[in-house]
């Protein structure tokens, strides 16, 4: 994630490795089917996604559109998913659904998420990350 904040979005900000307590106004989401399936969700407060999206596109916040805040914050999603998927699983073919915008009761849960958040202005950017699956065989071997 924040590699493709870096080298994408022009934007580095210090990893968090706690969920901050804030009000995510933009929710971004995705599925993937493979071997193993899963989802990712993407969320951060309105200023943090206004400023995300004036990187992207190299503009002021001032001039970027809501819809032009939504269609980022998914491509983000998009982005971060598949990179993630090539880093823990890069020999495995995925499907990736088309990204869009959710609410906050369409946000999946449970337990074993991988969850990190970095620091964007004011802000935080948190994405979690779920396989349906252990995608480490080392992992299952241990717990033997």
């Amino acid at each position: 994630m924040d590699d493709v904040l870096e080298k994408m979005f022009f934007i580095r900000g210090p990893s968090d490795s706690f969920a901050p307590q804030q009000l995510s106004e933009v929710v971004a989401g995705l599925s993937f089917e493979g071997n193993p399936p899963g989802w990712l969700t993407l969320e951060l407060p309105g200023d943090a996604a206004r400023l995300l999206t004036a990187s992207f596109l190299g503009q002021e916040e001032t001039e970027v559109s809501p819809q032009e805040v939504g269609e980022v914050v998914c491509e983000l999603a998009n982005i971060i998913c598949g990179a993630t998927l090539s880093r823990v699983e890069s020999e495995t073919t995925f499907r990736l659904s088309e990204p869009r915008l959710l609410i906050a009761g369409e946000r999946p849960g449970g337990c074993g998420t991988a969850m990190h958040a970095v620091r964007i202005g004011s802000g935080t950017l948190v994405v979690n990350f779920k396989m349906e699956e252990c995608a480490c065989p080392c992992s299952s071997e241990r717990a033997s």
